[in-house]
């Protein structure tokens, strides 16, 4: 029993000694649209990811922010939007979206909507 007592301390203690949201003390309209994602302000992130994703600018940070669009769009419950999003991502660099994992996000969303 003790030993559970003493489990419950050490694991309560490490989650109220976590780190602070890294991106949140940053500048910068990614950092500050990735710290509103982080602080689930869904909205907020949105038109930061989406200021910079029709930017059409070609920088990582750009791909970046359409992943991170995409993500919100989940969060949301807009899953055809979200897909949009991906099938472009897979369109413009096809090595980001197998590495950030986008198939399967993509399969999530037709799973959301009924299409596979």
């Amino acid at each position: 029993m003790k030993t559970l007592l003493r489990l419950i301390v050490v694991s309560i203690a490490g989650a109220a000694s976590a780190a602070p949201l890294t991106t949140c003390g940053l500048t910068g309209t990614y950092a500050a649209a990735l710290c509103q994602y982080q602080r689930r302000n869904f909205a907020e992130a949105e038109a930061g990811f989406r200021a910079i994703a029709e930017s059409g600018q070609a920088e990582a940070q750009t791909l970046h922010a359409m992943y991170f669009l995409a993500r919100t769009e989940m969060k949301r419950g807009r899953f055809d939007e979200a897909s949009t999003l991906f099938i472009r991502i897979y369109g413009l660099d096809k090595s980001f979206y197998d590495v950030w994992n986008c198939d399967f996000l993509l399969g999530e969303c037709r799973r959301a909507t009924g299409k596979d």
